[in-house]
């Protein structure tokens, strides 16, 4: 039975090499997605960092995973969350966005004034 299995004499290998392990392997490269402007149609704008930003539902505020930033995920989460959004043009969400940026500034004023 031995003539069938193929071993590798351990007594061979020198201590400069590291056995193989499984944890490099399973390792999925992450990509990191970057923010496209038509994703305003979706109700969703970005926060974070410009290398690896997280979308930002213009209407609930949720934050999602860079991973989510792909059309049919902020499409679902529109549809599912906010049916009542889902037939809104564009124009919708760009003065939605605008109004909530107006509303963070005025916070803004209002706790630097505390």
């Amino acid at each position: 039975m031995d003539k069938f299995l193929r071993r590798k004499d351990s007594s061979s290998r020198t201590d400069d090499e590291e056995p193989s392990t499984s944890v490099t392997k399973n390792l999925k490269k992450v990509v990191k997605r970057k923010y496209d402007e038509d994703y305003i149609k979706y109700g969703f704008s970005w926060c974070g960092d410009e290398t690896a930003p997280r979308p930002q539902c213009i209407i609930c505020g949720d934050q999602l995973s860079n991973e989510s930033m792909v059309p049919s995920k902020l499409k679902r989460h529109l549809y599912s969350s906010h049916p009542s959004c889902a037939n809104k043009d564009k124009q919708y969400f760009k003065r939605c966005l605008e109004q909530n940026k107006k509303t963070e500034e005025i916070y803004e004023i209002g706790r630097n004034n505390f």
